[in-house]
């Protein structure tokens, strides 16, 4: 039997687990996404580069600079100390969890639309019972097959195949409906140019 493994603070640093790109391929399938969009925890422009490629305009920013927004059009920010630019319609992004309530929080009060890959055991928790009653999300996506494994950066040690359900929290303020629960298989939505050798995604 496996358990879910911990890391300490120390260990976990700024929390950076870059997203696979199955996990925005559903995305964009399974939603109909706003054009204008802030990725504010972008990290190594996993999700930015997605979106980016199905013709969105994404602006992407982070806290640390992992290379990507260096290289792009984005900025050095923390997201607690700015606002979205005018004209932004949604946030999508995989915040660190273990702030992930103050990013749902501050996205929902922002934007329109929000989209925040997340664990599924972020609907556990006594402490984020105020915030699921007083925001409940318009939609839950639950990957029914566990996402390609996503590491910690600057991880050296053995990898394994995800031991952790993901799901896509999606707060849209133009949903009259609330609390719908639905599933998904990224299989079904690899780009038919697309593959992944040895982890690593390619284009053909």
């Amino acid at each position: 039997m496996r358990i879910q493994s911990s890391h300490s603070d120390s260990d976990r640093g700024l929390d950076a687990y870059f997203t696979p790109p199955e996990a925005t391929w559903a995305l964009l399938s399974i939603e109909k996404l706003p054009n204008y969009i802030w990725e504010p925890a972008c990290g190594d422009g996993a999700i930015s580069r997605v979106l980016t490629k199905a013709g969105k305009i994404v602006f992407s920013s982070d806290i640390f600079d992992y290379g990507f927004i260096s290289n792009e059009t984005g900025n050095e920010w923390d997201y607690f100390k700015n606002a979205p630019l005018d004209g932004t319609e949604a946030i999508i992004t995989n915040p660190p969890f273990k702030r992930a309530t103050e990013f749902a929080a501050k996205a929902i009060s922002e934007v329109p639309f929000v989209a925040l890959l997340l664990r599924t055991n972020f609907l556990e928790s006594t402490s984020r019972l105020p915030f699921f009653r007083n925001h409940p999300p318009a939609r839950i996506w639950i990957s029914s097959r566990r996402l390609p494994m996503m590491h910690r950066h600057g991880w050296t040690g053995p990898e394994a195949p995800s031991n952790t359900c993901h799901a896509w929290f999606v707060w849209d303020s133009h949903s009259e409906r609330k609390r719908e629960l639905n599933w998904f298989d990224w299989q079904d939505y690899i780009p038919a140019n697309q593959q992944r050798i040895n982890g690593a995604e390619l284009g053909l």
